[in-house]
């Protein structure tokens, strides 16, 4: 029989976990929670600071709560309700994280931009579905992006579902949320990026050797609100407006699909 260190589901500890499911309370407290082993584990590389694991999941991940624990994360072995009632999602797998807000400001992003050779930079323009920004993350951190910056009316990156569809990526790639419309536009001149977007009545199609030629340098893709698309501001600051061509009957792309193709096209044009 394990000793468990929380065994009551209506603890103040549980709801001081719970309350990091709103975004106000992150922002105070400057955390927030990670769900499961694959997000633990990908949150370990930047800290944790609490960990709580279900006996069960302790003797299934066992190296995972060790590496916690020589990181100095303080681990609490708690009971099924416990963790259930900690966490956002029905399935949590029976461990769950709290850990620094992994956000950077602006201007430390632009700063890592400019001491190295920024191939690509995401924009994501007040996205506010935290699926869509997470599987954007993700692909992000899966194409080599050097960084992600969100304007202000998107999702919080730190938002439960924005972190599990990022698959871990959120730990990866730095990530400036926040950031009003007009410092941007100002933090590509910086960074010496040129600014695109996806449109689709671009200037140019994505699939051509004028594409390829525009993506072949440093870039930031903008990609735009699920329902109004770009900024005024920002797609007159756009230096080129790309389409994506369709064969098929869809009458349009999800956003995150659109990101997913943008991207790999930069990164291929890029490579060779």
């Amino acid at each position: 029989m394990v000793d468990l260190d929380l065994t009551s589901a209506k603890s103040e500890r549980v709801a001081e976990v719970r309350r990091l499911h709103d975004r106000k309370h992150r922002e105070s407290r400057g955390a927030f929670v990670v769900e499961g082993p694959a997000g633990v584990e990908a949150a370990l590389t930047r800290g944790i600071t609490e960990l709580y694991v279900t006996p069960d999941a302790g003797q299934r991940h066992a190296s995972l709560v060790e590496a916690a624990q020589a990181a100095g994360a303080r681990v609490l072995r708690v009971s099924d309700a416990v963790l259930a009632a900690m966490a956002e999602t029905q399935q949590p797998q029976g461990i769950i994280a709290v850990c620094p807000l992994v956000s950077v400001s602006l201007d430390s992003l632009v700063e890592s931009l400019e001491r190295g050779r920024p191939t690509c930079v995401v924009v994501l323009d007040r996205v506010s579905d935290p699926g869509n920004a997470g599987t954007v993350i993700r692909t992000a951190d899966a194409m080599g992006a050097a960084g992600v910056i969100m304007t202000e009316g998107s999702v919080d990156p730190h938002n439960g579902k924005c972190v599990r569809a990022t698959a871990g990526s959120l730990f990866h790639v730095p990530i400036a949320s926040d950031v009003p419309v007009h410092r941007a536009i100002e933090s590509r001149r910086s960074a010496g990026v040129l600014l695109v977007a996806a449109d689709a009545n671009g200037d140019v199609q994505l699939d051509t050797m004028g594409a390829d030629a525009i993506l072949v340098g440093p870039v930031a893709w903008v990609f735009g609100n699920e329902a109004h698309g770009v900024h005024e501001d920002l797609a007159n600051a756009a230096h080129q407006t790309l389409a994506i061509p369709q064969y098929g009957g869809a009458e349009s792309l999800n956003m995150a699909a659109a990101a997913a193709i943008c991207l790999y096209a930069t990164a291929r044009a890029q490579a060779r």
